[in-house]
């Protein structure tokens, strides 16, 4: 997601909008069944763009599925006009970094970092890849903002 700081003061004031009360971030599992549909709805109204990752194969197990997608992603991102990269932080973030290492060399053409959930820049995938998993109307809203590849 690209944009100027004024671009993102909006965003954080959409996103807060839409932040249940007391939660700290969105994440579509604690939502609930009645708010999830305004909020699917309402992020595929924002203006930006998000890429899906999806493995082919069905005979990895998650971790290298994960870091399968992870490289393909790597791969595209060295294509488009990105200077930030911001991926999720949990029990991987040294594995995800010694991938990223492996596909673009010790000099990366953008900066990636892991950050925790409230980060603003990762609301929007997190939305948007429940909504696609979820399929149905879910994903009918938010189809038009997606780009699946398929790894």
């Amino acid at each position: 997601m690209t944009g100027a700081a004024g671009e993102l003061t909006a965003l954080r004031r959409q996103r807060n909008a839409l932040r249940p009360p007391a939660h700290t971030r969105i994440h579509m599992t604690s939502v609930g069944t009645k708010l999830a549909p305004k909020i699917v709805f309402d992020v595929a109204r924002l203006e930006a763009t998000s890429r899906i990752y999806l493995m082919s194969s069905r005979k990895l197990d998650e971790r290298r599925a994960r870091d399968g997608t992870l490289a393909a992603a790597v791969r595209d991102l060295v294509q488009m006009p990105v200077t930030n990269l911001v991926i999720e932080s949990w029990d991987q973030d040294r594995e995800d970094n010694r991938i990223i290492r492996d596909e673009l060399g010790a000099a990366a053409p953008f900066r990636y970092t892991h950050d925790r959930p409230p980060n603003l820049l990762l609301w929007i995938p997190d939305v948007r890849a429940w909504a696609w998993g979820r399929g149905g109307s879910m994903r009918a809203k938010s189809a038009h903002r997606i780009v699946v590849v398929r790894v």
